[in-house]
């Protein structure tokens, strides 16, 4: 079957596995190459790590990133529009929940995003369930603004696996490997080239441009001192919440977000920037438990009054100063598109960012054509 070219991914983190979705879907003829995969555990595998829910990061003059996370919004409400009306498709980790999000003080964020999301709406202080939250929370933590809204929780690893089994039936091709980045950027593509000509026995042939999904790989697979980790501590508890909810305080931020179907939801958590501990820190296990207690009691099922704690664990957010790369370069005669550096939007930003990198691909494989031809 004749196809538009051959695009090689690097990395299958929610980034890489979307793009890949979206190529394929395009008429591209797709091979993933990472050193992970779903279902690894990985301190270098970001995307297992995530909470995740969607909540806007983008700052309200970033277009860009506004844009994406819309996209992302809407195309996750038709997933689950579709599995709605068809009980037997395959099911994404997704689910609407309510989102209360709650603010210590002033209300200092633009909510640009108010009129893109379902069912916004303030809340009231005066009211339930502010009222029985700002009962139990000590004179410093008061909720003193407050808002709703209709968003979506996501079951990470059921999402990441629902991914790559839609790239599989798509064709899309994936190779387990590592590789050697201690090279030029051009020679670490070629390489990679050559390991799925071993792997897939040269059924497929060079390809036509590479997208580079590395996350925080890129900081040394490019060059780019712009990258950064940004460390954060997550605890699953037993039990599903009854609604996602941020709590916005001074110096710290508070959420929880339901697993759809798991029967655990996740509590958070930190923001640390260049921090690349993999280790539990116990005073930051203590510091969230606490906090969540009060905005989420439906959980407080532990014999103790806490909560039933599953694990403790860190990610490293792949952070960039100057936001997301998604840019195309010439790196020597090879085509490639860049897409990293989303720090922890890159699930909001998968689905706008993903059909950005397809016309990027679109563009270059054009000139790649056109050059041919001269």
């Amino acid at each position: 079957m004749s196809t538009k070219g051959h695009i090689l991914v690097l990395g299958e983190g929610v980034t890489g596995l979307t793009s890949a979705v979206f190529l394929a879907e395009a008429g591209y003829e797709v091979t993933i190459i990472a050193a992970h995969v779903p279902g690894d555990t990985s301190i270098e595998y970001t995307s297992p790590w995530a909470g995740a829910h969607w909540r806007t990061h983008a700052d309200p003059r970033d277009t860009r990133m506004r844009d994406w996370d819309v996209q992302t919004y809407q195309y996750w409400q038709q997933i689950m529009e579709r599995e709605r009306l068809d009980p037997s498709l395959p099911q994404a980790g997704l689910k609407s929940y309510e989102s209360h999000h709650y603010w210590n003080g002033p209300v200092r964020e633009d909510l640009w995003w108010a009129p893109y999301v379902k069912d916004f709406r303030e809340l009231s202080t005066s009211q339930e369930p502010l009222l029985s939250v700002n009962g139990q929370l000590p004179a410093e933590a008061q909720i003193q603004n407050a808002a709703a809204s209709c968003s979506i929780a996501i079951n990470v690893p059921q999402y990441l696996l629902y991914l790559q089994e839609r790239a599989k039936s798509l064709g899309v091709k994936i190779i387990k490997a590592r590789i050697k980045t201690d090279a030029s950027l051009a020679n670490v593509l070629k390489s990679a080239a050559a390991t799925i000509e071993e792997h897939l026995l040269h059924q497929r042939g060079a390809p036509d441009c590479y997208v580079n999904a590395s996350g925080l790989g890129a900081k040394k697979l490019c060059g780019d001192e712009a990258m950064y980790p940004i460390r954060g501590q997550t605890v699953l508890v037993k039990g599903e919440a009854e609604r996602i909810r941020t709590q916005l305080g001074e110096g710290y931020n508070a959420y929880c977000i339901p697993r759809p179907g798991s029967g655990t939801t996740i509590l958070g958590g930190t923001k640390e920037a260049n921090n690349w501990s993999e280790d539990v820190d116990p005073a930051t296990t203590d510091k969230i438990l606490t906090q969540c207690s009060y905005i989420v009691p439906e959980l407080l099922t532990g014999k103790d009054g806490g909560f039933e704690v599953v694990s403790v664990q860190c990610g490293l957010r792949p952070g960039r100063h100057g936001g997301a790369r998604v840019e195309i370069e010439k790196v020597g005669d090879l085509n490639v598109v860049h897409a990293y550096g989303h720090a922890g939007a890159g699930y909001q930003n998968s689905v706008g960012s993903a059909r950005l990198v397809v016309k990027l691909v679109n563009e270059s494989m054009a000139t790649r054509s056109l050059s041919a031809r001269l």
